[in-house]
This record gives structure tokens, C-alpha cells and sequence, in this order.
């Protein structure tokens, strides 16, 4: 996304999600925006007329090919669902009236209709419509980690190939194909056709209070500069880390700390270090990547970050202690929104938490391993929407079309509307922060292998990160046995199904 979009889009803070990651391991078209000083600073319109953002006027030239037809999403309605495709009525909600008017939109421009089944069991549900050859569905949307593990199955069709859907326009996450293709195959898209993308992706806050109390150099030229690593990041709460707030001679939840964390917080500093899980081998296919010097020295960095000398406090350490095991929220978060916290990282769907905060707060990404790392990454977590086509589906063209049609309208309508409801308020009354929602959300890492979940190597590594590097190689030989025949067991199950 440009950055003079994010600066656009990002000038508001209200979340409309949960807490989800504590149950599973599991863009504004605003005239002004207002600044720190409460002074309203002019921005500039909405580029809706780069290429890059709109539909190729041949793709668009072909509408009248499909007037009448019908576009059956069928959607999970379960864990982390994906209900943001469609609305019976508008409404006040920001976000809902932009669904229910982008698909209205829709129809109306391109006369063909939106049909969203609901479904709490959608890969099992996918499944059985292969086996049977029932073509009900054109498009599945559900959680990355039930639709990875299915493309050895040949159920899904190759987007690449797919007639009028343009993959490579911003509106489609830029970072899919490298991430999770195999065989220079891409079974699985996202973008701005659904906000859980986003909803899932991983990013730092620090309290501009206590950055200002310790006298902190600018984190947001920190970060511009390239300098945002984990020893940045380590030295910083080092130096302000824990205090015995209550007094009590104890480490709890209700002391000072200098960063607050959840579980999949490991990843997100795993990923941001540019460390993988998998990589790819000059066929394509995926191999396991994890043993490798630069990956170890990753997990040492996060183990001092994270687990050393109470620098931190893990929400996951406390769920057993009311009320932090319930969705009055998790002691990370209450820490952070009580100023005992200097740093925060969360999805952005569990900033719900924070509505409450007195204090300002101001975004960055996930830090770097090092200055010599390009660029900024950031992760996603699992129960993100993942859209596919099922190899049922013999409507291909209009499919792509209609995909094409929906992202790139929500692009203009669903995701600026979703940021006006979301990052709103106290967390973007700066510029600056809305530059670092431009590297949060447009520099995604995508990891086959922690989406796939080959031999559960997703939740044991990230058990193995919180352990440290002292027990690495035991841990590794043997979860390497089982991830390794896992991916092996995919891999010739693609094979055998692509024949």
C-alpha cells in the first residue's frame, strides 16, 4: 500500500474483533485528519485511479459476459470466521455498511449477485463436495491453517492460471506467492476483499507516556533509519525493564515490565527476523528450514528478549489466574493499558483491550535481527481467511472476475472503513505511526510451513523458542522426523494427485 494511501486511511482507532489467540495456538477516504496538537492536518485524496489499485479496463470490458450469473462464496463461520463477505442490511457500523454497500455496489455495476453460505466446517465441507464432484461452490473462504494442508489433495485450482484475476495488483496480498506456491503453483489468495488479514497481523506498540518519561530517542527515525533489531529492542528493556510495582517481593501481574506479549509472539519475532520455517528447493517443493545458524541465533535473541530476567511478561505465563483467563483481558494487555508496560505486540484484532487506554500509543513493526536485514516483516496469524477455487468449479472466468471485482471495490470502500473502525483515535493522531501501518500491513511473511502445520512443528517450535537454544538440537532431531515425513507425505500426495 503507498504511503500516502496509509496516510489516508489510518487516521482513526476501535477494533471489532477477539481475543482469539488465547483459545487456539494456535485502508480512511477521510478529507483531514486530526494530529497530536488536536490541529487538523489536510490529506491528500484517494489514489483510486493508479493502476495498481483499479481493474484492467479489458478485465472490466468483459462485465456484460456475466450479467445474470450467481457467485456462491461458501465461508467459514467458525473459528476466526470469515464474515466480513456479506450483510443482509446497512448499517451504522463502518465496516458492516462498507460490505453490504461494496457488494451492492457490485451486483448493481456488474449484474451478477453475491450468495455467502455459511459454514462452521468448511474444510470438511470442501472435502466432501471433491469426493462427491458437486460444483455448489465457486469460492471457499476459510482459516489458512484448514485450507494449506489441502492443496496435495488437488481439490484446489491454480490462481495463476485463473482467467481475469490479476494477482498481481496491490488490492491481492503481494506476498502470497513466495510464501505459500509450490510447484510455482498458488492455491490460495487474500487482500483487501477481507479484512482478516489484517485482523491477524502481528505489531508492536509502545506507550508514548513512558517513552517520554524514560527519554527515548524517536522510535518511529529508529525504525526509518533501519536501526529497529532485537538488540535495539533488548536494550531498551534492559535498561527499563522490571520493577516490583506492588510491592509484594514477587514477579506477577500486577508489576512493571518492559514489553507485554502473547504466545504467538515468538513467531512474530521469529518471522519479523526474516527466520522461516520452510523453504523451497529448485523444484518448488517445500523442505525444512529451521536448522540453521542464522535461525538459532534468531531464537537466542527472542529466548533474552522474551523469557530473561522478567524483562517481559507472556499473557499465556498467567492464564490460569482470574481474571487474565477470561475475556476481561489478558495481563499483557491490561499491563500496557496501565502504563506498567513499555512495549505491547498483538494482533491488531486483540487491540480491543486497549479502547480503554488514557495514555497514547504509537505503532511500529516488528524489529529487524539486524541493520543488514531490508526489510520490515510482519506475521499473520493462522485463523486469517485464505480464499481458494475449487477444481469443481468449471465458471473460472466469471469467478476471476467477480474475486477481481470484490477486492479491488473493497479496496476502496470495506478496507478504509475497516481501518476508520480499527486503528482509530489516540494510537493515529501522528503521521508517523500511519507510515509504520504501511510497513505492518504491506510487508507480510508467509510460511508454509506454520500454516500447514506439518507434524505440529508450529506450536512445538514456538514451545522450543520459550526453552532457548540450549536444548535446540535434541528438540530438533526430533521434531525435524516428524515435520520432515509430514512434508514428504504432502509433497507425494500432490504429486500423485497432479498426474
Amino acid at each position: 500500500m503507498k504511503k500516502s494511501l496509509i496516510i489516508l486511511l489510518c487516521a482513526l482507532f476501535v477494533i471489532s474483533a477477539f481475543t482469539a489467540c488465547a483459545n487456539n495456538t494456535q485502508e480512511t477516504n477521510a478529507a483531514d485528519v486530526t494530529t497530536e496538537a488536536g490541529t487538523e492536518a489536510e490529506t491528500d485524496p484517494v489514489e483510486t485511479e493508479d493502476e495498481n489499485y483499479v481493474m484492467d479496463p479489458d478485465t472490466v470490458a468483459k462485465a456484460t459476459q456475466f450479467k445474470g450469473e450467481k457467485l456462491t462464496i461458501l465461508a467459514n463461520s467458525g473459528f476466526w470466521p470469515a464474515d466480513d463477505l456479506w450483510r443482509e442490511e446497512d448499517s451504522e457500523d463502518p465496516v458492516d455498511s462498507a460490505i453490504y454497500n461494496r457488494n451492492l455496489a457490485v451486483e448493481s455495476k456488474y449484474g451478477f449477485k453475491i450468495e455467502v453460505v455459511e459454514d462452521a466446517t468448511v474444510q470438511t465441507t470442501i472435502k466432501n463436495a471433491f469426493k462427491s464432484g458437486i460444483s455448489d461452490y465457486d469460492v471457499a473462504a476459510f482459516c489458512a491453517y484448514e485450507a494449506c494442508p489441502l492443496a496435495s489433495e488437488n481439490i484446489f485450482q491454480d490462481l495463476t492460471t485463473i482467467e481475469n484475476l490479476n494477482l498481481s495488483k496491490h488490492y491481492w496480498d503481494q506476498g502470497l506467492f513466495e510464501g505459500l506456491s509450490i510447484d510455482n503453483k498458488l492455491f490460495y489468495i487474500t487482500g483487501d476483499i477481507s479484512t482478516k488479514a489484517n485482523a491477524g497481523t502481528f505489531l508492536m506498540m509502545f506507550n508514548k507516556k513512558l517513552a517520554s518519561d524514560y527519554d527515548l530517542e524517536d522510535l518511529y527515525q529508529v525504525v526509518r533509519d533501519g536501526k529497529w533489531t532485537l538488540d535495539y529492542l533488548n536494550n531498551i528493556i534492559k535498561e527499563h525493564g522490571y520493577q516490583d510495582f506492588d510491592g509484594d517481593s514477587k514477579v506477577g501481574v500486577y508489576d512493571i515490565y518492559g514489553m507485554g506479549i502473547q504466545i504467538e509472539a515468538y513467531l512474530a519475532f521469529y518471522f519479523g527476523a526474516g527466520g522461516r520455517m520452510v523453504l523451497k528447493d529448485t523444484d518448488q517443493m517445500p523442505y525444512l528450514a529451521l536448522n540453521t545458524e542464522k535461525n538459532v541465533s534468531v531464537i537466542d535473541k527472542i529466548y533474552d528478549l522474551t523469557r530473561l530476567d522478567n524483562k517481559t511478561i507472556d499473557a499465556h505465563d498467567h492464564l490460569q489466574e482470574p481474571p487474565y483467563s477470561t475475556n476481561e483481558g489478558f495481563a499483557s494487555t491490561v499491563a500496557f493499558k496501565e502504563n506498567r508496560c513499555l512495549f505491547y505486540l498483538s494482533n491488531a484484532a486483540n487491540i480491543l483491550g486497549l479502547r480503554e487506554m488514557d495514555a497514547d500509543f504509537g505503532v511500529l513493526p516488528t524489529p529487524k535481527y539486524d541493520e543488514n536485514q531490508k526489510d520490515y516483516y510482519s506475521y499473520v496469524y493462522h485463523g486469517a481467511a485464505l480464499f481458494v477455487i475449487p477444481v469443481m468449479n468449471k465458471r473460472t472466468e466469471f469467478t476471476g472476475f467477480a474475486l477481481e471485482a470484490l477486492c479491488s471495490e473493497s479496496y476502496k470502500t470495506v478496507t478504509p472503513a475497516y481501518y476508520e473502525q480499527t486503528l482509530k483515535r489516540k494510537s493515529q493522531r501522528d503521521a508517523d505511526s500511519w507510515d509504520m501501518l504501511d510497513i505492518v500491513f504491506r510487508n507480510r511473511l508467509w510460511d508454509l510451513g506454520y500454516y500447514a502445520r506439518w507434524g505440529g512443528i508450529d506450536d512445538s517450535f514456538i514451545g522450543q523458542i520459550k526453552k532457548g537454544t540450549g536444548s535446540f538440537a535434541k528438540w530438533y532431531k526430533s521434531a525435524s522426523k516428524s515435520a520432515t515425513k509430514a512434508i514428504n507425505k504432502y509433497i507425494d500426495a500432490y504429486k500423485n494427485s497432479s498426474t
